[in-house]
């Protein structure tokens, strides 16, 4: 996993990046411990991650922050269908150098 917010490279990622403290978990509903991203159930009550939040992370979708103590499941999946409308409606365009060099 990488940062996403110095790019900073974790092999077991920590709940808080150490270099710029972005945070890379999500928190408890019950308790509001932060645990890892990895981790499928809280490290201090035991109680499981939501199950939209889970599948997220079995997919390898990238997550910048996840803190899920307002959101229930279908809050979660929603705003996952909003964000994946909003990417399929992005367009790249590759510019050529006389186009790069046009807009300045």
């Amino acid at each position: 996993m990488t940062c996403p917010g110095c790019n900073k490279r974790y092999l077991d990622p920590p709940f808080q990046c150490i270099e710029c403290g972005t945070p890379l978990g999500w928190t408890c509903t019950a308790c509001q411990h932060g645990n890892p991203i990895h981790y499928h159930f809280c490290g201090k009550c035991g109680v499981a991650i939501p199950a939209g939040l889970s599948s997220l992370i079995e997919k390898g979708v990238p997550q910048r922050v996840i803190s899920i103590t307002q959101y229930n499941n279908a809050l979660i999946e929603e705003l996952m269908e909003e964000r994946q409308r909003l990417n399929a409606r992005r367009k790249v365009k590759n510019l050529s150098q006389n186009e790069i060099d046009s807009l300045f």
